[in-house]
């Protein structure tokens, strides 16, 4: 019986252990994406800084993360991503067991900016681009199924953060997620293999996989140079950078935001994991959608709901409200990120496509690294988000404009090169 077990394992094609690698490392990711807003006020409560000052260190994580990444995935391309992975997880556990000894201004930019977007730079780009290379068929699942953690993660982390701060005070808080990060991405990230003629096989739904025999066949597609002379790179581009600047903002600003507007501090926490648990639908069903609809096209109707949400947070005072925002970028944001994996393997092929998502991810981390702070200053300045909140409204409705024209956009990466 137990070789009968070991059987049916050993059918399972290694590109989906892979991929549910990914997830769980991708679930461990979120706990530096969605925290750091729920510790804003414990911290401004014990320093007394400003949010537009303290905002600054998730940004300057997206902006090391952002430089590292074309070069992490340069590498992740030419040796493989496990190594990279593996550093990646040993740099995220030291970030948050450092943040449970910060004592100023400076050492928030360090422990967070520094050691949290070298170990971002070190897991995204490779972890986004090995995937592709693992599928012919059942590539969107695939890609689904790592978005798919990072959503699940989303759901835990906030909540999971404003639990250990409440019984254990932040510096604690700090230090045990230092340590399950630690646990998570470690251990996993020994799974996660460059391709599959790295281990004498074929990606899943290759028909030339039928007799198990393996060439190693190049990958298709155009190089980062090529990608770099294409006007749907610059497009897809400029939709990354505004996308995430809008982005960022609400994940470090809108518990504080919600508080502020009268919504009790567990409640405002549960709107950043109500956009995760809405985001996990999505994420799982958009390899589905985009096969059904195309990728372009399914990401130009995730912008446009996203631009809908941003507009309605305008108005949003009561809980129901903030929900309601919540399920609707939610939704939204769980499409547009398995998308981003999927829209450049699809207009470039996945020859080159570390460097690529490298190139693409600091368009992403650059946008995203001036939402916080902006949000920020605004409330520095003014006492309120009120005004913050109709320029992310326009920006969002200027990124859905461009999605279309992604969409509508006759050439690709392989053609206009």
């Amino acid at each position: 019986m137990l070789n009968c077990k070991f059987m049916r394992l050993d059918r399972v094609h290694y590109g989906w252990i892979v991929a549910l690698a990914s997830a769980g490392i991708m679930a461990a990711c979120s706990l530096s994406v969605y925290t750091f807003g729920v510790f804003l006020e414990p911290l401004i409560t014990d320093f007394e800084w400003d949010r537009g000052p303290l905002s600054l260190a998730p940004s300057i994580a997206f902006m090391v993360a952002g430089a590292l990444a074309i070069v992490t995935g340069k590498l992740s391309d030419k040796y493989g991503p496990r190594i990279l992975v593996s550093l990646g997880g040993i740099m995220m556990g030291a970030g948050f067991v450092l943040m449970s000894q910060v004592s100023t201004l400076g050492d928030t930019y360090i422990f967070w900016g520094l050691f949290i977007g070298l170990a971002f730079g070190c897991l995204i780009s490779p972890l986004v681009s090995t995937i592709p290379r693992w599928f012919v068929q059942k590539r969107g699942i695939a890609v689904s199924i790592l978005a798919t953690g990072f959503g699940v993660g989303a759901i835990v982390s906030p909540l999971l953060a404003h639990m250990l701060i409440s019984a254990h005070g932040w510096q604690k808080a700090f230090l045990i997620l230092g340590v399950i990060a630690w646990a998570i991405i470690i251990p996993l990230a020994q799974f996660v293999r460059k391709s599959p003629a790295q281990m004498g096989r074929r990606p899943y739904g290759d028909p030339d996989d039928a007799d198990g025999t393996v060439i190693d066949a190049p990958m298709g597609g155009v190089s980062l140079g090529e990608a770099l002379r294409s006007i749907s790179f610059w497009i897809y581009g400029a939709i990354g950078f505004l996308y995430f600047f809008c982005l960022q903002a609400i994940v470090v600003h809108i518990v504080p935001h919600a508080t502020a507007s009268g919504i009790p501090e567990i409640a405002a926490a549960s709107i950043l994991s109500v956009i995760a648990g809405c985001s996990v639908a999505s994420r799982a069903s958009a390899g589905f959608v985009s096969d059904k609809l195309g990728t372009r096209r399914a990401l130009s109707l995730c912008l446009m709901l996203s631009a809908l949400a941003f507009v309605w947070l305008i108005f949003a005072q009561a809980i129901w409200a903030f929900y309601v925002f919540a399920i609707a970028l939610g939704l939204a944001y769980g499409g547009v990120i398995p998308l981003a994996t999927l829209v450049p393997s699809e207009l470039f092929g996945t020859k080159s496509l570390g460097a690529i998502i490298g190139a693409l991810m600091l368009y992403n981390t650059i946008g995203g690294a001036g939402g916080a702070p902006f949000a920020g200053y605004v409330f520095d300045t003014t006492g309120s988000y009120h005004t913050a909140l109709p320029v992310l409204a326009t920006v969002s409705i200027v990124t859905a404009v461009l999605g279309v024209v992604l969409w509508k956009y006759r050439g690709q990466g392989r053609q206009d090169a």
